[in-house]
């Protein structure tokens, strides 16, 4: 095999993980939500393994050019400000309307931070594909006030401030030229060092009282898989393969966790639902096509 073959096999078996590892992020947030750590359990869960492990590293390579209160902004966007509202809106929307809105509509914020804090220039193909996406989280908002369901709409309102604080952190580490690594070691550094104390101490928390099985489980898989996944894979999929076809990618996973959603949760989603998550896909799609030169940041 080449080794042109060869990276090509590589970047398609991390687009795989990847699509596989984000799925699982909505579907193990959704049935976290019912048993019994809270959001901020989760969060502190998510960063404690990487925070202890990138600290010497980042005391040895330092914040690359960037203030302490600019590591610490990525930080809470990318940490806190992400993870809490993610898991927090599990607790009342269902997976296929995390899933889309998290993973789908960052578009619909990273476009105006962009223009208003890095001055990018709105095209006519960016404004299709926020206008589909705008559709599309329209079409979910409807579903979630029709539904029946007590607050459904309050969960689609918190994973929209989680996709808007993400979409804040993007654009920041893009602004300030913080490469993927740097990011990954600021964000969990600074986020077990700050966020973690505040929560033991002023913060609902059932880590106590969860069964260690339920503790083991989501600590190694958003402690150090779906971390480390992202941190690492997302990044050697693009060197691979292209931002273009990677970042299509990342429109899977809302039919993914749409469709496993209904099978292994039984959350039954309506023709609006549908046609919601049709036209985020659709939406980010055209982006993913239209800016193939870029390296989006990465989820997780």
């Amino acid at each position: 095999m080449s080794v042109s073959s060869r990276e090509r096999a590589i970047g398609w078996i991390w687009i795989v993980a990847m699509v596989i590892i984000w799925t699982s992020f909505h579907l193990s947030g959704r049935l976290g939500a019912q048993l019994t750590l809270t959001p901020y359990d989760l969060t502190t869960l998510r960063f404690c393994a990487a925070g202890t492990l990138f600290l010497p590293w980042l005391i040895k390579h330092g914040l690359g050019g960037i203030s302490f209160g600019q590591a610490f902004l990525l930080a809470m966007t990318a940490g806190p400000g992400f993870s809490v509202f993610a898991f927090g809106g599990y607790h009342f929307a269902p997976a296929a309307h995390g899933a889309t809105i998290l993973a789908g509509a960052l578009p619909l914020f990273t476009t105006p931070f962009a223009w208003w804090l890095a001055g990018e220039r709105i095209s006519t193909a960016r404004t299709i594909s926020v206008t589909l996406i705008f559709a599309g989280v329209m079409f979910l908002l409807i579903d979630a006030t029709s539904s029946g369901k007590p607050n459904e709409w309050v969960g689609d309102l918190l994973f929209f401030v989680g996709a808007a604080s993400w979409s804040l952190f993007a654009v920041l580490a893009r602004k300030w030229n913080v490469a993927p690594l740097r990011s990954a070691a600021i964000v969990a550094t600074f986020t077990f060092a700050t966020f973690t104390p505040v929560h033991l101490l002023f913060l609902p928390s059932a880590l106590l009282e969860a069964p260690w099985q339920e503790l083991t489980a989501q600590w190694l898989f958003q402690g150090v898989i779906m971390f480390a996944g992202s941190t690492i894979g997302y990044p050697r999929a693009v060197a691979a393969l292209g931002a273009s076809t990677t970042a299509t990618a990342v429109a899977l996973v809302p039919a993914g966790v749409t469709l496993l959603a209904w099978l292994w949760l039984g959350e039954v989603v309506g023709a609006i639902a549908i046609g919601g998550v049709a036209l985020v896909i659709a939406g980010t799609l055209a982006s993913a096509l239209k800016f193939r030169n870029r390296t989006p940041a990465v989820q997780g």
